[in-house]
């Protein structure tokens, strides 16, 4: 189904084209602030970390989480144009990008830290990301929105099953793992 924003890509205002690149610039800055590190502190840097040595968990360019930011992106990209069908698909993808910012903002306090890490611990340790893994996986976030643009609805989800599918299957977490932990401990 065609929208009429797909067919415009540029910024209705004059300062649209500096939102992104200040939203990271907010992003990265947010990082340093709570100490994160701009690398893997083992000094190793990856395209995809393969195994699951703790010590880079999230610290590496790719793991399997980025496929989870995949889906948060096919979601973003499927729930904006639902809520917002006449908005131009350059404002979609900014609402895309701040959304991930908040989100690598919030997942990177000690609150959500300490809350992902000790959920059952069943799921890999968690100490945080990298600079270069959270801004990766505002990459990837970016890359399921668009996707999820060329995608009909019904392939959009099923990618997003078999994405979450292989994940719970590569290390035993998952949006609907980690979600069904996280609720447990909470009431527990």
């Amino acid at each position: 189904m065609a929208y009429p924003s797909d067919q415009v890509l540029t910024p209705a205002k004059p300062f649209g084209k500096f939102l992104i690149p200040f939203l990271l610039a907010i992003h990265v800055l947010w990082l340093v602030l709570v100490g994160r590190s701009a690398i893997c502190p083992c000094g190793v840097v990856s395209l995809w970390q393969t195994g699951s040595d703790a010590a880079q968990n999230s610290q590496q360019v790719a793991d399997p989480y980025s496929l989870l930011h995949l889906i948060f992106g096919i979601a973003l990209s499927r729930g904006f144009r639902w809520l917002r069908p006449t908005w131009r698909v350059a404002d979609l993808a900014l609402l895309a990008v701040f959304s991930s910012t908040v989100w690598e903002v919030m997942e990177n306090t000690p609150w959500v830290i300490q809350l992902m890490d000790n959920a059952a611990n069943a799921a890999p340790d968690y100490d945080g990301d990298s600079i270069l893994n959270s801004l990766a996986d505002t990459g990837f976030v970016m890359i399921g929105f668009w996707v999820a643009r060329l995608l009909p609805l019904l392939a959009s989800v099923a990618l997003a099953v078999v994405l979450e599918l292989i994940v719970s299957w590569m290390i035993n977490d998952g949006l609907v793992l980690a979600t069904v932990r996280i609720l447990y401990n909470l009431v527990r």
